[in-house]
């Protein structure tokens, strides 16, 4: 990239501070320029970010930059860009120090390999919302994710690893109680990725802008275009403010274009369009923790085939598409919308990891000893291990809804559902894809007539049959040796009248949690459901220590019953 040299407040050999010496510029963006430094004492390369000279004088600018040091530090996520040092300039201007990364920028991966694979797209997406959870825990909006803000790097041998960067415009949501807050939220961002309520109201924006913008760049890894872009090609450095008050007008009125992507996990173009892409911040995703597990659900089942492109069959690359400064203009009329979300999507079911770690001490020799592990330290680790348990029901119950609604959606079934069990049977032969059990799942189709429900298909055949189960339903079951989740959609006739019911029951795996609590308790049990269930030793412990969970998306609580080991 060219670097505009009356721009630069530094230059080759110079050091700031007297620890970073300037190796060279690495590009130059709206607010300033990056150059490649090292660290003068432990020799370690780092990227400077240094302000454009001429905007220092400019409080709201400053606090911009500034904040991009405060959101990187503040949240300290493997998947955000690490700030590790700020400092001024000779000239008073600020800089801030970043870890130094090598790699590729998602817009141009993209745009190299024209779009990619849904596979791929869904892990690149999954360490986005990973990172955009921490900042949203973290109290921070991006305001201003797209995939130039997204680095893709290799760590450990692994490709794809991604780095969110670029928190210069991000809404700090504590600190804007303020009374003089109003004034600081101007119409910023990219137009491309912005929500419609950060064009219509960009002082009310919250971290539902980011679910849009991730919307946004999932839509453009997989098709290789944006739902909405400008009409015509950039002309010069900027664009005029018709075309851009045009294009953000057809973000806040039109339905993005259909992607027309061959391959994709059924229900995934659905999921973009109606639960990230929603006009409406109140139809998209709660959290990212919601979007994480949408997406570890879809990517369980995309094709395996459609991994990345070997390069010697890449296609033609796409061309890259402008780049976009933040914007200042009116907003444009709103417009009320409505979605029916309908989602084809094969479970991913997966425990969360639990672990219960003694600390460890090493000696002046170099050998590493085991160390009693406090009560307090034994508590947290067992009220932690509660409490990913239950969030891991919450993420199954969520992954499994998703399911179930796709398959209570699918036409076949809408069309089979006013028939017979002999006719519906006739209609999924051969064409089992969305019927196909996972392990440890029964799948069961009722119909419906007269208040009774009657089985119409069972997969697997000899599983054991469900009870009945009413639409939108959601329990847990237990025999008091296993754990089963239990959903079910509504299922209606093509006229759209209801007619049946869809019904899922999927085993909920438990070994983590026992592998956790095996070498930490004598005697551990779940209670709180209709029988209790022993995950260590014979029996459930007669005077536990209880440490309670909630999954609130199954509004139930769960405890977890402990008899700790003695410490030595």
């Amino acid at each position: 990239m060219v670097v505009n040299a009356s721009t630069q407040t530094v230059k080759a050999g110079d050091t700031l501070e007297g620890r970073y010496k300037i190796i060279r510029p690495l590009g130059e963006g709206g607010m300033g320029t990056v150059f490649l430094a090292e660290h003068m004492l432990i020799k370690r390369r780092v990227a400077i970010k240094i302000l454009r000279s001429e905007l220092a004088e400019d409080a709201d600018v400053v606090e911009r930059f500034m904040n991009e040091a405060r959101a990187a530090g503040a949240i300290g996520h493997p998947h955000i860009v690490e700030s590790t040092d700020m400092g001024f300039t000779r000239d008073e201007v600020p800089f801030i120090v970043f870890e130094y990364l090598e790699g590729a920028l998602l817009t141009d991966e993209i745009y190299r390999v024209g779009g990619l694979p849904p596979r791929r797209a869904l892990r690149i997406a999954g360490q986005i919302a990973s990172a955009l959870q921490a900042a949203h825990a973290a109290g921070i909006v991006h305001r201003d994710l797209k995939s130039d803000n997204i680095f893709l790097t290799d760590k450990e041998e692994a490709s794809d690893h991604v780095k969110v960067l670029d928190f210069g415009i991000s809404r700090f949501l504590e600190a804007d109680n303020s009374s003089d807050s109003s004034n600081r939220h101007s119409l910023m961002g990219t137009p491309e990725f912005m929500a419609p309520e950060q064009i219509t109201a960009p002082d009310k924006v919250d971290k539902r802008v980011d679910i849009y913008a991730l919307g946004v760049v999932l839509y453009e890894m997989l098709t290789a275009r944006r739902p909405f872009d400008f009409d015509t090609p950039l002309q010069g450095d900027t664009r005029n403010l018709e075309e851009t008050d045009r294009l953000l007008h057809r973000i806040v009125t039109e339905d993005p274009s259909p992607m027309n992507k061959p391959g994709l996990p059924p229900g995934l173009e659905h999921l973009i369009h109606e639960k990230l892409l929603a006009k409406n911040p109140d139809d998209r995703f709660e959290s990212m923790k919601d979007v994480q597990g949408a997406f570890e659900a879809f990517f369980g089942v995309a094709r395996r085939d459609s991994e990345p492109i070997p390069v010697a069959s890449i296609p033609t690359p796409v061309p890259l598409p402008p780049g976009a400064d933040s914007v200042a203009l009116p907003p444009a009329p709103k417009r009320k919308t409505g979605f029916i979300w309908v989602l084809a999507v094969l479970l991913a079911g997966g425990a969360a990891a639990y672990k219960l770690v003694p600390r460890k001490q090493t000696s002046q020799a170099g050998t590493t000893a085991t160390t009693p592990v406090s009560k307090d330290d034994m508590k947290r680790a067992f009220q932690d291990a509660a409490d990913k348990f239950c969030s891991t029901l919450d993420s199954q119950a969520q992954a499994q809804h998703m399911r179930a609604d796709g398959i209570a959606s699918l036409p076949m079934l809408r069309a089979a559902i006013e028939t017979d069990a002999a006719t519906l049977a006739d209609m999924v032969k051969d064409r089992d894809l969305m019927f196909q059990a996972q392990p440890g799942e029964i799948l069961e189709i009722f119909q419906e007539r007269d208040g009774k429900q009657t089985t119409m298909l069972r997969i697997p055949a000899a599983a054991p049959a469900i009870p009945r189960i009413e639409a939108n339903e959601t329990h847990l079951e237990t025999d008091g040796a296993t754990l089963s989740l239990v959903v079910g959609a509504a299922v209606s006739n093509q006229q759209g009248k209801p007619e049946g019911v869809a019904a899922l029951v999927q085993t909920v795996d438990l070994s983590s949690l026992k592998q956790a609590l095996v070498s930490q308790a004598t005697a551990a049990a779940l209670i709180g459901l209709s029988k209790p269930i022993v995950l260590v030793g014979t029996t459930a412990p007669a005077s536990p220590t209880l440490f309670p969970c909630k999954a609130s998306k199954l509004n139930v609580s769960i405890s977890l019953a402990v008899t700790p080991r003695r410490s030595e």
